[in-house]
């Protein structure tokens, strides 16, 4: 099976995946907004996408833009998914809004790829980051039709003492004090790890969406849900679909992503490149993107894609371009301690 035919036209193409807004609207938890990338008439894999606590949408559209996703980007669709009141400029939730658990979160997403327009012919597969992982994560144990799940920064364990305290300081400062300087050192961390000076100029841009895009209330919201988030570690025995984990040496993320690696079951792989602190799609989305190419064609999408030669190969020792599965695990091994 193929993951889509090309649009058409360059122009076309361009067009079809510029981000379309749609707001899905939901009985119990309120509005969604999502973000439709790609036509759902042409290609008949939709790849859902899960922001992280700090972030939108937006992360994974400046992702899908890089030169390295150019291979993947026209070949499928992309639903971006906004966790209530995380996207850009949104007001803020009642006072008396429930936000959803993230098991709820999980089990409200066949309501939003129904609305959509996603039918039961489209195949599936999930890229998320940190809390929108995890949610995916929970959405694949009763979805069978998930093709693959690729996640950053993924932990399938509850919050530890440490996490959980930083989390509400974090929490109780954006709901009493708004957006502040303690609450944005929290995020810098969980994105960035110990390193943000080295990204000057990504750290800038995102302080700025911090400060001037994000609700801190909703956002305060978001960070309390994923800190009180349940251990989901026994339900992994459920995933069927092979799966993908990236992270990095040096994130603080790092042993959870092991911790989660090591429960799987299924055909999973792990990419944890040395020199990257945080955000992977950031920090090294060349070695992600073609991580990516390698385990789709893996489960046996993107075939007649040559896979892009880029700099860091010979520097990770992989020399096959054979699109199977046990190329991903030549590519990176699973690290032992």
């Amino acid at each position: 099976m193929s993951a889509g035919d090309s649009v058409g036209s360059t122009t076309r193409a361009t067009v079809d995946h510029e981000p379309k807004p749609t707001t899905v609207y939901t009985e119990n938890h309120g509005a969604f907004q999502c973000f439709l990338q790609g036509n759902l008439t042409t290609h008949k894999v939709v790849c859902i996408t899960y922001h992280d606590i700090g972030l939108n949408h937006s992360s994974y559209v400046d992702f899908l833009n890089t030169p390295d996703m150019a291979a993947i980007k026209t070949r499928m669709c992309f639903l971006h998914i906004n966790a209530p009141g995380q996207q850009d400029n949104a007001e803020k939730l009642a006072e008396n809004y429930h936000f959803p658990t993230m098991q709820q979160l999980a089990d409200v997403i066949p309501y939003i790829l129904k609305e959509i327009g996603v039918t039961d012919n489209h195949d599936l597969l999930g890229l998320g980051e940190g809390a929108g992982a995890n949610i995916l994560l929970r959405f694949a144990f009763a979805n069978p039709r998930m093709l693959g799940l690729i996640l950053l920064e993924c932990s399938s364990t509850a919050a530890g003492f440490k996490e959980w305290g930083q989390e509400k300081v974090a929490s109780w400062n954006l709901t009493h004090r708004g957006m502040n300087q303690m609450a944005e050192r929290y995020l810098l961390w969980h994105h960035l790890g110990t390193q943000p000076d080295e990204k000057l100029d990504y750290v800038k841009s995102y302080r700025a969406s911090l400060y001037e895009r994000m609700n801190a209330h909703n956002l305060a919201l978001f960070i309390d849900r994923f800190t009180n988030r349940n251990n989901i570690t026994l339900n992994l025995k459920d995933i069927k679909c092979p799966v993908l984990l990236a992270t990095g040496k040096k994130s603080p993320h790092y042993k959870e992503v092991e911790t989660l690696h090591e429960h799987l079951t299924c055909d999973k792989n792990i990419l944890a490149p040395d020199g990257v602190y945080g955000d992977i799609k950031e920090e090294s989305p060349s070695k992600l993107a073609e991580s990516m190419v390698l385990f789709l064609q893996g489960i046996h999408l993107l075939s007649g894609v040559p896979l892009l030669r880029l700099h860091h190969t010979a520097e990770l020792g992989e020399t096959s371009t054979k699109p199977r599965s046990d190329s991903m695990n030549a590519y990176d091994q699973p690290h032992k301690h």
